[in-house]
């Protein structure tokens, strides 16, 4: 980064860094009307998954990764309820590189091996039980890649009625590629932190990643994003460094 080029003041930053998420979190709608699109009830009221729907899932998540670099993985996550069910599904979505994306199989029927009990997660209860938008982590990723990711989701709903999540993941190395360039323009200590208080970037040695930051130091003050963005919020220094 230019050290001489103009720094933008703490609100303009902040704005940059909401517009950002709710841009997330429009298009993660979106993704969501087109996952549910072919989904329906049966005369018992349990969700059907025909194989038509399943295939269009499949292009609209091919789809969405390609036009989303940022976003790691993708889908759509059901309540054992929806399904009539003890056992789990997700229609989830992975990037392989650039151009290649997977269907990944998750350990859904309880007792067995790796199995997912989703329906306990933060993620999932806030957009599913609430009927809210979240963004949760970071948290070691479940497929075991031992990457720290980001997860945001919103409510799955069909025929009026809440099914599931629509989910993406971002891995927090990718978060840092896209959104440390606004950190860095900040004419402040700035540091964007989770619902809980962790640290996700900041541009400041004095809180790094993974950090938990309770209550703001002396000097420095709380900020909100936008409301989608479910408790994540800005940690800024109350005057600009220069």
């Amino acid at each position: 980064m230019n050290p001489h080029a103009e720094k933008v003041d703490a609100e303009q930053t902040i704005a940059a860094l909401s517009a950002w998420f709710d841009d997330r979190f429009v298009h993660l709608a979106e993704l969501g009307e087109e996952l549910i699109s072919g989904l329906g009830f049966d005369e018992a009221g349990t969700l059907e998954l025909p194989s038509a729907a399943r295939r269009g899932m499949k292009a609209a998540a091919a789809r969405f990764l390609a036009e989303h670099p940022v976003v790691d993985g993708c889908g759509l996550i059901f309540a054992h309820s929806a399904l009539g069910t003890d056992s789990g599904r997700l229609e989830w979505w992975v990037r392989e590189d650039e151009s290649r994306f997977a269907r990944y199989s998750f350990g859904v029927v309880p007792g067995a091996d790796r199995y997912y009990d989703y329906e306990q997660h933060e993620w999932f209860t806030r957009s599913f039980s609430e009927g809210r938008s979240a963004a949760v982590g970071p948290f070691i990723d479940y497929l075991g890649v031992e990457m720290y990711i980001m997860t945001l989701t919103v409510p799955a709903v069909v025929g009026g009625r809440r099914v599931g999540a629509v989910g993406t993941d971002i891995q927090i190395d990718d978060l840092e590629r896209a959104l440390l360039p606004t950190l860095l323009a900040c004419d402040t200590e700035i540091a964007l932190l989770s619902r809980r208080g962790n640290v996700l970037l900041s541009n400041s040695v004095d809180y790094l990643p993974g950090d938990r930051v309770a209550v703001p130091p002396e000097g420095t003050r709380f900020e909100p994003l936008s409301e989608a963005t479910d408790g994540v919020h800005i940690l800024v220094r109350e005057h600009p460094v220069y």
